[in-house]
This record gives C-alpha cells, sequence and structure tokens, in this order.
C-alpha cells in the first residue's frame, strides 16, 4: 500500500461535506420549530375518536379519526401524545392539528409542542460543525506531508 500526501483538495472538500451536512441539520431545525410552533400558535382542537392504540415502547402512536373545521374526516396517527390516563380504542381524546396538513400534524391536545427535535437537530449541527472546523484545522497545517 502506497502512503497518501493531505491535499488542499481534500481538506476543502471535507470543509465544504461538513458545511453542507451541518446545513441539513439547521433546515431540519428550522422545519420542526415551524412545525412546534404552528401546532402551538394556530393548531386547532378537537375531539378525536380513538381507532386503534398500538403499543411499541417509545414508538408506540393512536390512530385517530376526527373531522376538521371545514368538515373533511382525517385519519391520522398521534405519536404525541399522554399515556395518563391511557387511550382506550372506542373512547374520545382532544388533538391538536394544523389546519395545512391535520393528517402529519397532529398531537394530543393536552401536550405542550415538542421542541426537543428543534434542540437535538441544532445542536448536533453545531457539534458537527465544530468537529468538521478543528479536523479542517487539524488537516490544513498537514497539508503536503505524508499519511501513512
Amino acid at each position: 500500500m502506497r502512503s497518501r500526501r493531505i491535499t488542499r483538495t481534500s481538506v476543502v472538500c471535507a470543509g465544504l461535506l461538513t458545511v453542507l451536512v451541518t446545513g441539513f441539520f439547521w433546515m431540519g431545525a428550522v422545519e420542526a420549530y415551524r412545525k412546534a410552533v404552528g401546532l402551538r400558535d394556530h393548531g386547532l382542537v378537537v375531539t378525536a375518536t380513538v381507532r386503534e392504540v398500538h403499543r411499541l415502547g417509545d414508538d408506540s402512536y393512536v390512530r385517530v379519526w376526527f373531522t376538521t373545521t371545514d368538515g373533511t374526516v382525517v385519519e391520522a396517527d398521534v405519536h404525541d401524545f399522554r399515556v395518563d390516563p391511557e387511550p382506550v380504542e372506542g373512547q374520545t381524546m382532544r388533538v391538536r392539528y394544523a389546519a395545512t396538513d391535520p393528517v402529519d400534524h397532529v398531537q394530543d391536545a393536552r401536550q405542550r409542542p415538542d421542541f426537543v427535535d428543534v434542540w437535538l437537530r441544532a445542536i448536533g449541527g453545531a457539534a458537527l460543525l465544530t468537529f468538521g472546523t478543528v479536523v479542517v484545522t487539524w488537516s490544513w497545517a498537514m497539508v503536503g506531508e505524508v499519511w501513512p
């Protein structure tokens, strides 16, 4: 196996890749923030009927159906729900939904909007950017050296 030299091109590509992936993390954080704020500020609350309860540990969800304020019947999965009291098939529960996308943006009305996803994506992007900056800075100092 032959030795390789660290080139400016490889260091620049590593820096650009770091910035690109960090950008995807932060775009995801912005989208998660918009979703959480949209539910908090503009979400509509209705009573839904519980169709199915899927107990899968951390991936548990409740399938509900409800009628939106404009009369559309929606069947949706609620992943963000409280378990006290636990939802039971056939009973009702209050849900909050986004008027623009009631199928994908639904949560238990007793819950506050979930900003954990926002923080995880933002901090993950910052950590990746920091790590990438350290690696690029270290590698830039070694440009031209032989790497075993």
